[in-house]
């Protein structure tokens, strides 16, 4: 078996396997999906979580990732962490969010900051950023595709 082969099957099996074992909806269109699937996925909520959805074609998720696990009050986030499953996956799309354990989902100046960075790196690689859901356990959310859309969009 060559490496590029070996390469696609291991795609496959993780697909399917990380595809098993979470109830994903057949399509992600909506912050309030993106904030209601990462709240199931997210059961400690005393420090913040940043995860990352992957989706193929049509919005349909095929993984998701726990990129970074911080305090209370801060996450860490490169985006090499962000898209080298990404791009092992073969994703052409994705969504991030993370948590605010305060309860109030107003991004930061920093999450801000970090949207940016991350959709100049989607760019860059073709692995489009959808938007960024911060959101707290309470149900509330914040979309900075709907708050911030200038933070999603080409670099000018």
């Amino acid at each position: 078996m060559s490496s590029t082969e070996e390469i696609h099957m291991i795609r496959e099996v993780a697909i399917r396997y990380i595809g098993a074992r979470r109830r994903a909806p057949a399509k992600i269109t909506s912050p309030d999906q993106v904030a209601g699937y990462l709240r199931r996925r997210i059961r400690d909520d005393a420090r913040e979580h940043f995860v990352a959805i992957y989706l193929v074609g049509r919005h349909r998720p095929i993984a998701d990732s726990i990129v970074s696990i911080g305090t209370a009050t801060a996450s860490l986030v490169h985006p090499r962490e962000v898209f080298q499953p990404a791009i092992a996956l073969g994703a052409c799309a994705l969504l991030i969010g993370h948590n605010h354990p305060s309860g109030d989902p107003t991004p930061s100046a920093e999450d801000l900051e970090v949207t940016k960075r991350l959709a100049e790196a989607g760019r860059i690689l073709g692995v489009n950023l959808l938007d960024h859901v911060v959101w707290a356990r309470s149900g509330v959310f914040h979309s900075i595709r709907e708050s911030h859309p200038a933070h999603l969009s080409a670099a000018g």
